[in-house]
Protein backbone atom coordinates (compact mmCIF):
# COMPACT_ATOMS: atom_id res chain seq x y z
CA UNK A 1 0.00 0.00 0.00
CA UNK A 2 1.40 3.43 -0.92
CA UNK A 3 1.85 6.58 1.08
CA UNK A 4 -0.44 8.05 -0.21
CA UNK A 5 -3.28 5.22 0.03
CA UNK A 6 -2.54 5.41 3.81
CA UNK A 7 -2.69 9.15 4.19
CA UNK A 8 -6.37 8.93 2.31
CA UNK A 9 -7.26 6.49 4.53
CA UNK A 10 -6.06 8.28 7.28
CA UNK A 11 -7.88 11.43 6.70
CA UNK A 12 -11.25 9.46 6.49
CA UNK A 13 -10.26 8.01 9.53
CA UNK A 14 -9.86 11.11 10.75
CA UNK A 15 -12.73 12.71 9.28
CA UNK A 16 -15.09 10.21 10.71
CA UNK A 17 -14.01 10.15 14.27
CA UNK A 18 -14.26 14.16 14.74
CA UNK A 19 -18.06 13.34 13.75
CA UNK A 20 -18.44 10.35 15.94
CA UNK A 21 -16.51 12.26 18.58
CA UNK A 22 -18.37 15.38 18.28
CA UNK A 23 -21.33 14.14 18.79
CA UNK A 24 -20.63 11.02 21.70
CA UNK A 25 -19.00 13.92 23.66
CA UNK A 26 -20.45 17.16 22.89
CA UNK A 27 -23.82 15.92 22.63
CA UNK A 28 -24.81 12.67 24.58
CA UNK A 29 -22.38 12.96 27.45
CA UNK A 30 -24.18 15.58 30.10
CA UNK A 31 -21.92 18.22 31.65
CA UNK A 32 -19.79 17.66 34.58
CA UNK A 33 -19.17 20.02 37.18
CA UNK A 34 -16.29 21.49 35.64
CA UNK A 35 -18.01 22.64 32.46
CA UNK A 36 -20.60 24.44 34.64
CA UNK A 37 -18.12 25.85 36.71
CA UNK A 38 -16.36 28.22 33.80
CA UNK A 39 -19.20 28.31 32.02
CA UNK A 40 -21.09 30.01 34.94
CA UNK A 41 -17.49 32.40 36.16
CA UNK A 42 -17.43 33.21 32.18
CA UNK A 43 -20.93 34.49 32.55
CA UNK A 44 -20.25 36.52 36.21
CA UNK A 45 -17.17 37.88 34.22
CA UNK A 46 -19.73 39.09 31.16
CA UNK A 47 -21.78 40.42 34.43
CA UNK A 48 -19.01 42.76 35.61
CA UNK A 49 -17.81 40.76 38.51
CA UNK A 50 -13.83 40.83 39.38
CA UNK A 51 -12.41 37.62 39.17
CA UNK A 52 -10.56 36.87 43.20
CA UNK A 53 -12.53 39.77 44.72
CA UNK A 54 -16.01 39.27 43.77
CA UNK A 55 -15.49 35.41 43.58
CA UNK A 56 -12.97 32.80 44.35
CA UNK A 57 -11.14 31.04 41.76
CA UNK A 58 -7.79 29.44 41.66
CA UNK A 59 -7.10 29.48 37.76
CA UNK A 60 -5.87 32.02 35.75
CA UNK A 61 -8.54 34.02 33.95
CA UNK A 62 -8.20 33.90 30.41
CA UNK A 63 -11.13 31.43 29.63
CA UNK A 64 -13.61 33.53 31.39
CA UNK A 65 -13.22 36.36 29.77
CA UNK A 66 -12.33 35.37 26.34
CA UNK A 67 -15.55 33.34 26.17
CA UNK A 68 -17.53 35.29 28.20
CA UNK A 69 -19.51 37.99 25.10
CA UNK A 70 -20.22 34.11 23.62
CA UNK A 71 -21.85 32.52 27.50
CA UNK A 72 -24.04 36.02 27.13
CA UNK A 73 -25.05 34.92 23.15
CA UNK A 74 -26.33 31.59 24.35
CA UNK A 75 -27.15 32.16 28.03
CA UNK A 76 -30.98 30.41 27.37
CA UNK A 77 -29.81 27.98 24.91
CA UNK A 78 -30.02 24.87 26.43
CA UNK A 79 -27.40 23.38 24.31
CA UNK A 80 -25.27 25.67 25.74
CA UNK A 81 -23.23 23.11 27.18
CA UNK A 82 -22.85 20.56 24.15
CA UNK A 83 -21.93 24.35 22.48
CA UNK A 84 -18.84 24.57 24.76
CA UNK A 85 -17.81 21.17 24.40
CA UNK A 86 -17.77 21.02 20.82
CA UNK A 87 -15.60 24.55 21.19
CA UNK A 88 -13.20 22.75 23.48
CA UNK A 89 -12.96 19.08 21.25
CA UNK A 90 -11.58 21.63 18.52
CA UNK A 91 -8.87 22.85 20.21
CA UNK A 92 -8.16 19.31 21.42
CA UNK A 93 -8.01 18.89 17.31
CA UNK A 94 -6.16 22.50 17.02
CA UNK A 95 -3.19 20.62 19.33
CA UNK A 96 -3.47 17.61 17.91
CA UNK A 97 -2.68 19.23 14.38
CA UNK A 98 0.46 21.43 16.09
CA UNK A 99 1.71 17.86 17.29
CA UNK A 100 1.60 16.89 13.52
CA UNK A 101 3.53 20.28 12.53
CA UNK A 102 6.12 19.13 15.12
CA UNK A 103 6.75 15.66 13.49
CA UNK A 104 6.82 17.03 10.01
CA UNK A 105 9.26 19.71 11.43
CA UNK A 106 11.54 17.29 12.83
CA UNK A 107 10.74 13.90 10.94
CA UNK A 108 8.96 15.14 7.62
CA UNK A 109 7.10 12.09 8.01
CA UNK A 110 3.80 12.95 6.80
CA UNK A 111 1.97 9.73 7.36
CA UNK A 112 3.53 9.70 10.91
CA UNK A 113 2.08 12.52 12.25
CA UNK A 114 -1.09 11.67 10.41
CA UNK A 115 -1.35 8.74 12.51
CA UNK A 116 -0.67 10.79 15.58
CA UNK A 117 -3.28 13.20 15.44
CA UNK A 118 -6.23 10.32 14.59
CA UNK A 119 -4.43 8.68 17.65
CA UNK A 120 -4.44 11.93 19.55
CA UNK A 121 -8.94 13.13 18.49
CA UNK A 122 -9.54 9.29 18.87
CA UNK A 123 -8.49 8.61 22.58
CA UNK A 124 -11.10 8.12 24.76
CA UNK A 125 -9.34 9.25 27.93
CA UNK A 126 -7.96 11.87 26.09
CA UNK A 127 -11.56 13.65 24.65
CA UNK A 128 -13.34 12.20 27.99
CA UNK A 129 -10.51 14.61 30.12
CA UNK A 130 -10.35 17.87 28.28
CA UNK A 131 -13.79 19.37 27.68
CA UNK A 132 -14.75 22.81 28.90
CA UNK A 133 -12.03 23.36 31.63
CA UNK A 134 -8.64 25.99 30.95
CA UNK A 135 -6.58 22.87 30.83
CA UNK A 136 -7.88 22.42 27.26
CA UNK A 137 -7.01 25.64 25.91
CA UNK A 138 -3.70 25.66 27.93
CA UNK A 139 -2.19 22.56 26.51
CA UNK A 140 -3.30 23.64 22.53
CA UNK A 141 -1.35 26.88 23.33
CA UNK A 142 1.57 25.20 25.28
CA UNK A 143 2.08 22.72 21.95
CA UNK A 144 1.70 25.89 19.65
CA UNK A 145 4.23 27.86 21.65
CA UNK A 146 6.62 24.58 21.45
CA UNK A 147 5.74 24.25 17.50
CA UNK A 148 7.46 27.87 16.98
CA UNK A 149 10.18 27.61 19.29
CA UNK A 150 11.25 24.68 17.24
CA UNK A 151 11.00 26.52 14.01
CA UNK A 152 13.11 29.03 15.17
CA UNK A 153 15.65 26.70 16.50
CA UNK A 154 15.94 25.97 12.35
CA UNK A 155 14.99 28.66 10.46
CA UNK A 156 15.81 31.27 13.00
CA UNK A 157 13.08 33.85 12.13
CA UNK A 158 12.25 36.39 14.66
CA UNK A 159 8.75 36.52 14.22
CA UNK A 160 8.92 32.59 14.98
CA UNK A 161 10.13 33.34 18.48
CA UNK A 162 8.03 36.25 19.16
CA UNK A 163 4.79 33.90 18.47
CA UNK A 164 6.05 31.03 20.60
CA UNK A 165 6.84 33.19 23.81
CA UNK A 166 3.61 34.76 23.37
CA UNK A 167 1.48 31.05 22.93
CA UNK A 168 3.30 29.85 26.27
CA UNK A 169 2.51 33.85 28.22
CA UNK A 170 -1.05 33.14 26.94
CA UNK A 171 -1.50 28.94 27.83
CA UNK A 172 0.14 30.26 31.78
CA UNK A 173 -3.18 33.02 31.45
CA UNK A 174 -5.39 29.77 30.52
CA UNK A 175 -4.00 28.12 33.88
CA UNK A 176 -0.62 28.87 35.77
CA UNK A 177 0.59 25.30 36.23
CA UNK A 178 1.32 24.98 32.93
CA UNK A 179 4.53 26.74 34.66
CA UNK A 180 5.57 23.57 35.27
CA UNK A 181 5.22 22.10 32.31
CA UNK A 182 7.34 25.33 30.99
CA UNK A 183 10.63 24.22 33.17
CA UNK A 184 12.06 22.34 30.18
CA UNK A 185 11.68 24.48 27.62
CA UNK A 186 13.24 27.51 29.60
CA UNK A 187 15.95 25.41 30.09
CA UNK A 188 16.60 24.83 26.81
CA UNK A 189 16.29 28.13 25.61
CA UNK A 190 18.68 29.04 28.37
CA UNK A 191 21.01 26.12 26.95
CA UNK A 192 20.44 27.50 23.00
CA UNK A 193 21.30 30.65 24.14
CA UNK A 194 24.64 29.87 26.05
CA UNK A 195 25.78 27.87 22.28
CA UNK A 196 24.07 31.06 20.28
CA UNK A 197 21.58 28.81 18.43
CA UNK A 198 19.25 31.35 20.15
CA UNK A 199 19.94 35.12 19.16
CA UNK A 200 20.04 37.09 22.64
CA UNK A 201 18.67 40.15 20.76
CA UNK A 202 15.70 37.98 19.50
CA UNK A 203 14.96 36.36 22.98
CA UNK A 204 15.48 40.23 24.19
CA UNK A 205 12.45 41.55 21.64
CA UNK A 206 10.20 38.48 22.24
CA UNK A 207 10.33 38.57 25.77
CA UNK A 208 8.71 42.27 25.44
CA UNK A 209 5.17 41.13 24.69
CA UNK A 210 4.96 38.79 27.53
CA UNK A 211 6.16 41.41 29.72
CA UNK A 212 4.18 44.07 29.27
CA UNK A 213 1.08 41.88 28.76
CA UNK A 214 1.74 40.43 32.51
CA UNK A 215 2.45 44.34 33.76
CA UNK A 216 -0.38 45.08 32.42
CA UNK A 217 -2.69 42.37 33.98
CA UNK A 218 -0.59 42.82 37.57
CA UNK A 219 -1.46 46.84 37.10
CA UNK A 220 -5.02 45.75 36.51
CA UNK A 221 -4.97 43.84 39.85
CA UNK A 222 -3.31 46.46 41.87
CA UNK A 223 -5.90 49.12 40.31
CA UNK A 224 -8.42 46.43 42.10
CA UNK A 225 -6.73 45.81 45.28
CA UNK A 226 -6.57 41.84 44.76
CA UNK A 227 -2.83 41.82 43.51
CA UNK A 228 -2.70 39.81 46.57
CA UNK A 229 -5.65 37.81 46.80
CA UNK A 230 -5.03 36.66 42.73
CA UNK A 231 -1.45 35.78 44.37
CA UNK A 232 -2.72 33.67 47.59
CA UNK A 233 -5.61 31.96 45.37
CA UNK A 234 -3.09 31.18 42.45
CA UNK A 235 -0.36 29.96 44.18
CA UNK A 236 0.10 29.27 47.77
CA UNK A 237 -3.46 27.63 47.58
CA UNK A 238 -3.03 25.62 44.57
CA UNK A 239 0.69 24.08 46.30
CA UNK A 240 -1.97 23.33 49.26
CA UNK A 241 -4.66 21.13 47.31
CA UNK A 242 -2.39 17.98 47.08
CA UNK A 243 -2.20 17.85 50.91
CA UNK A 244 -6.27 17.64 51.35
CA UNK A 245 -6.15 14.05 48.85
CA UNK A 246 -3.76 12.33 51.81
CA UNK A 247 -3.21 8.58 50.24
CA UNK A 248 -5.29 9.87 47.37
CA UNK A 249 -3.29 12.45 45.79
CA UNK A 250 -1.54 10.01 43.47
CA UNK A 251 -3.65 7.83 41.46
CA UNK A 252 -2.71 6.02 37.77
CA UNK A 253 -5.02 5.95 36.09
CA UNK A 254 -7.66 3.11 36.27
CA UNK A 255 -7.88 0.49 33.53
CA UNK A 256 -10.71 1.94 32.13
CA UNK A 257 -8.27 4.54 30.44
CA UNK A 258 -6.38 1.70 28.56
CA UNK A 259 -3.74 4.40 26.95
CA UNK A 260 -2.23 4.91 30.16
CA UNK A 261 -0.92 1.33 30.08
CA UNK A 262 0.10 1.10 26.47
CA UNK A 263 1.98 4.79 25.65
CA UNK A 264 3.11 5.54 29.19
CA UNK A 265 5.51 2.35 29.11
CA UNK A 266 6.03 2.91 25.64
CA UNK A 267 7.15 6.61 26.22
CA UNK A 268 9.79 5.37 28.56
CA UNK A 269 11.25 3.25 26.24
CA UNK A 270 11.11 6.32 23.33
CA UNK A 271 12.53 8.61 25.97
CA UNK A 272 15.36 6.87 27.08
CA UNK A 273 16.23 6.17 23.26
CA UNK A 274 16.28 10.04 22.42
CA UNK A 275 18.09 11.12 26.00
CA UNK A 276 21.14 9.14 23.97
CA UNK A 277 20.95 9.70 20.55
CA UNK A 278 17.75 12.38 19.95
CA UNK A 279 18.31 15.36 18.34
CA UNK A 280 16.88 18.96 20.16
CA UNK A 281 13.45 18.17 19.59
CA UNK A 282 13.28 14.48 20.46
CA UNK A 283 15.40 15.27 23.95
CA UNK A 284 12.96 18.48 24.54
CA UNK A 285 9.72 16.41 24.64
CA UNK A 286 11.20 13.39 25.74
CA UNK A 287 12.86 15.61 29.01
CA UNK A 288 9.09 16.82 29.19
CA UNK A 289 7.65 13.47 29.03
CA UNK A 290 9.97 12.55 32.12
CA UNK A 291 9.22 15.81 34.14
CA UNK A 292 5.60 15.37 33.47
CA UNK A 293 5.98 12.01 35.06
CA UNK A 294 7.58 13.04 37.80
CA UNK A 295 4.90 15.24 39.09
CA UNK A 296 2.22 12.62 38.35
CA UNK A 297 4.29 9.88 40.33
CA UNK A 298 5.12 12.08 43.14
CA UNK A 299 3.19 14.74 43.50
CA UNK A 300 -0.80 15.42 42.19
CA UNK A 301 -2.57 13.02 39.95
CA UNK A 302 -5.43 12.31 41.85
CA UNK A 303 -8.23 12.95 38.72
CA UNK A 304 -7.84 11.94 34.93
CA UNK A 305 -6.84 15.39 33.95
CA UNK A 306 -3.97 16.30 35.98
CA UNK A 307 -2.36 13.29 34.39
CA UNK A 308 -3.60 13.66 30.51
CA UNK A 309 -0.60 16.01 29.31
CA UNK A 310 1.35 13.05 30.39
CA UNK A 311 -0.25 10.84 28.00
CA UNK A 312 -0.42 13.28 25.15
CA UNK A 313 3.16 13.42 25.66
CA UNK A 314 3.55 9.82 25.85
CA UNK A 315 1.62 9.31 22.49
CA UNK A 316 4.26 11.81 20.60
CA UNK A 317 7.32 10.49 21.49
CA UNK A 318 5.84 7.04 21.23
CA UNK A 319 5.34 7.49 17.39
CA UNK A 320 7.93 9.69 16.76
CA UNK A 321 10.32 6.47 18.18
CA UNK A 322 8.01 4.07 16.31
CA UNK A 323 8.36 5.97 12.88
CA UNK A 324 11.69 5.76 13.03
CA UNK A 325 11.95 2.12 14.01
CA UNK A 326 8.97 0.16 13.11
CA UNK A 327 9.65 -1.97 10.51
CA UNK A 328 8.55 -3.48 7.76
CA UNK A 329 5.61 -1.03 7.13
CA UNK A 330 3.29 -3.93 6.60
CA UNK A 331 3.57 -4.65 10.41
CA UNK A 332 3.00 -0.80 11.23
CA UNK A 333 -0.12 -0.47 8.88
CA UNK A 334 -1.55 -3.68 10.56
CA UNK A 335 -0.95 -2.50 14.09
CA UNK A 336 -2.18 1.02 13.64
CA UNK A 337 -5.12 -0.09 12.05
CA UNK A 338 -6.31 -2.55 14.99
CA UNK A 339 -5.40 0.08 17.48
CA UNK A 340 -7.38 2.80 15.94
CA UNK A 341 -10.34 0.68 14.81
CA UNK A 342 -10.63 -0.67 18.20
CA UNK A 343 -10.27 3.55 19.83
CA UNK A 344 -13.76 4.11 17.57
CA UNK A 345 -15.47 0.72 19.05
CA UNK A 346 -13.83 1.66 22.52
CA UNK A 347 -15.64 5.28 22.78
CA UNK A 348 -18.69 3.87 20.87
CA UNK A 349 -18.78 0.56 24.05
CA UNK A 350 -17.87 3.14 26.86
CA UNK A 351 -19.83 6.69 26.42
CA UNK A 352 -22.21 6.52 23.75
CA UNK A 353 -23.79 2.86 25.02
CA UNK A 354 -23.39 4.10 28.80
CA UNK A 355 -24.65 7.91 28.38
CA UNK A 356 -27.42 7.34 25.54
CA UNK A 357 -30.17 5.99 27.78
CA UNK A 358 -29.25 8.58 30.11
CA UNK A 359 -30.87 11.44 27.87
CA UNK A 360 -34.55 11.02 29.34
CA UNK A 361 -32.90 11.72 32.76
CA UNK A 362 -32.71 15.32 34.44
CA UNK A 363 -29.45 16.24 35.93
CA UNK A 364 -28.74 18.65 38.34
CA UNK A 365 -27.75 21.49 35.92
CA UNK A 366 -30.52 20.61 33.95
CA UNK A 367 -32.35 21.16 36.41
CA UNK A 368 -31.02 24.88 37.24
CA UNK A 369 -31.30 25.24 33.76
CA UNK A 370 -34.61 25.24 33.66
CA UNK A 371 -35.39 27.23 37.06
CA UNK A 372 -32.80 29.15 37.64
CA UNK A 373 -32.58 33.14 36.12
CA UNK A 374 -29.96 35.83 36.77
CA UNK A 375 -31.83 37.41 39.89
CA UNK A 376 -31.71 34.32 41.33
CA UNK A 377 -29.49 32.50 43.95
CA UNK A 378 -27.95 29.06 44.28
CA UNK A 379 -26.12 27.10 46.38
CA UNK A 380 -24.26 24.78 45.32
CA UNK A 381 -24.31 21.46 46.55
CA UNK A 382 -20.99 19.05 47.84
CA UNK A 383 -18.80 17.69 44.81
CA UNK A 384 -21.77 19.01 42.73
CA UNK A 385 -21.75 22.10 40.86
CA UNK A 386 -25.43 22.55 38.93
CA UNK A 387 -25.69 26.80 38.77
CA UNK A 388 -24.95 27.89 35.30
CA UNK A 389 -26.74 31.85 35.69
CA UNK A 390 -27.88 33.06 38.92
CA UNK A 391 -25.65 34.79 41.86
CA UNK A 392 -23.76 32.72 44.26
CA UNK A 393 -24.95 32.94 47.94
CA UNK A 394 -21.37 33.55 48.95
CA UNK A 395 -17.96 34.33 48.04
CA UNK A 396 -17.58 30.27 47.74
CA UNK A 397 -19.61 28.73 45.10
CA UNK A 398 -18.00 25.23 44.47
CA UNK A 399 -16.86 22.17 46.19
CA UNK A 400 -17.64 23.65 49.54
CA UNK A 401 -16.57 21.66 52.09
CA UNK A 402 -12.86 21.71 50.48
CA UNK A 403 -12.68 24.71 48.54
CA UNK A 404 -13.84 27.37 51.28
CA UNK A 405 -11.57 24.93 54.22
CA UNK A 406 -9.00 25.42 52.54
CA UNK A 407 -9.34 29.19 51.31
CA UNK A 408 -9.81 30.18 54.89
CA UNK A 409 -6.95 28.50 56.06
CA UNK A 410 -4.57 30.04 53.13
CA UNK A 411 -6.12 33.37 54.41
CA UNK A 412 -7.87 34.23 51.29
CA UNK A 413 -11.59 35.20 52.71
CA UNK A 414 -13.67 33.38 55.68
CA UNK A 415 -15.85 30.32 55.08
CA UNK A 416 -19.74 31.04 55.22
CA UNK A 417 -22.36 30.23 57.14
CA UNK A 418 -24.56 28.19 54.79
CA UNK A 419 -27.73 28.48 57.46
CA UNK A 420 -27.10 32.63 57.23
CA UNK A 421 -26.95 32.68 53.79
CA UNK A 422 -30.02 30.85 53.10
CA UNK A 423 -31.81 32.77 56.25
CA UNK A 424 -30.38 36.21 54.47
CA UNK A 425 -30.97 35.44 50.92
CA UNK A 426 -33.05 32.63 50.43
CA UNK A 427 -31.26 30.96 48.02
CA UNK A 428 -33.71 29.40 44.93
CA UNK A 429 -31.54 26.27 44.97
CA UNK A 430 -30.24 24.30 47.69
CA UNK A 431 -28.27 21.20 48.36
CA UNK A 432 -29.78 19.99 51.66
CA UNK A 433 -26.86 17.29 52.06
CA UNK A 434 -24.20 17.54 54.82
CA UNK A 435 -21.00 19.27 53.67
CA UNK A 436 -18.18 17.14 54.64
CA UNK A 437 -14.44 18.47 55.44
CA UNK A 438 -13.06 16.49 52.49
CA UNK A 439 -9.33 16.60 54.23
CA UNK A 440 -10.49 14.90 56.85
CA UNK A 441 -12.92 12.51 54.69
CA UNK A 442 -10.30 11.67 52.09
CA UNK A 443 -8.72 9.90 56.04
CA UNK A 444 -11.49 8.23 56.63
CA UNK A 445 -13.02 10.48 59.32
CA UNK A 446 -16.83 12.31 58.51
CA UNK A 447 -16.49 16.01 59.78
CA UNK A 448 -18.87 18.54 58.46
CA UNK A 449 -17.41 21.60 56.88
CA UNK A 450 -21.19 22.91 56.85
CA UNK A 451 -24.56 21.34 57.59
CA UNK A 452 -27.93 22.52 56.77
CA UNK A 453 -30.43 23.21 59.66
CA UNK A 454 -33.29 20.92 58.84
CA UNK A 455 -35.89 22.88 60.46
CA UNK A 456 -34.98 26.24 57.47
CA UNK A 457 -34.93 23.38 55.05
CA UNK A 458 -38.52 22.31 56.02
CA UNK A 459 -39.45 25.94 56.12
CA UNK A 460 -38.30 27.04 53.01
CA UNK A 461 -37.94 24.81 50.61
CA UNK A 462 -38.79 21.58 49.16
CA UNK A 463 -37.36 18.70 47.36
CA UNK A 464 -36.78 18.94 43.79
CA UNK A 465 -36.77 14.81 43.40
CA UNK A 466 -32.96 15.20 42.27
CA UNK A 467 -29.91 14.36 44.43
CA UNK A 468 -30.45 16.67 47.47
CA UNK A 469 -30.89 19.53 45.55
CA UNK A 470 -34.05 21.42 47.51
CA UNK A 471 -35.87 24.60 45.90
CA UNK A 472 -37.42 27.12 47.49
CA UNK A 473 -41.48 26.77 48.14
CA UNK A 474 -43.34 28.80 45.69
CA UNK A 475 -44.46 31.38 48.28
CA UNK A 476 -41.20 32.74 48.60
CA UNK A 477 -39.90 33.25 45.29
CA UNK A 478 -39.69 36.42 43.65
CA UNK A 479 -41.18 37.56 40.20
CA UNK A 480 -40.24 38.96 37.13
CA UNK A 481 -36.73 38.79 36.63
CA UNK A 482 -35.66 41.63 34.54
CA UNK A 483 -32.22 43.47 32.94
CA UNK A 484 -32.45 47.32 33.84
CA UNK A 485 -29.60 48.08 31.47
CA UNK A 486 -27.22 47.45 33.81
CA UNK A 487 -28.02 44.29 36.27
CA UNK A 488 -30.62 42.06 36.82
CA UNK A 489 -33.56 42.29 39.13
CA UNK A 490 -36.84 41.57 40.27
CA UNK A 491 -39.91 43.23 39.16
CA UNK A 492 -41.78 42.90 42.77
Amino acid sequence: MTENKIQKLLYIYMFATFLACSYIYCFVVKANGDNVEHLHFSWLVWQGYVPYKDFFQHHNPLTWYLFAPFVNLLIDNKMIFSIFNQVSYVAVCIMAYYQYQIMIHNQNSRTAGLFLIATIISSYSIVWALNFRPDTFAYMSLVAGLLYLFKYIKDSQLWQLVVSFLSFFIAFMFTQKVLINLVIPAMGIIYLLYKKQINFKDFTLSCILPILLLATWSAYLYSKDILELYWLSNFPYNTGIPEIFADNRIIFPPKEFYEFYIFIPSGCLASIYFLLKGNAIEKIMSLMFIEEGIVCLFYFSAFLHYSIFWLILGIMVTIMFLDKFCSPKIIKIVLGTIFLLFSLWYNYEKTYKVEAPKQGYINGNELAFNELTPCDTAINGYYAVYNLKAKDAGYYAILLGQIDVLGEKKGIAPKADLNHLIKSKKPKLISAGIYWDTYWEQRGIKVPAHQIDEALVNTYYNYTGIGDIFILKPEYQRQGCHYNGKRWEYKD
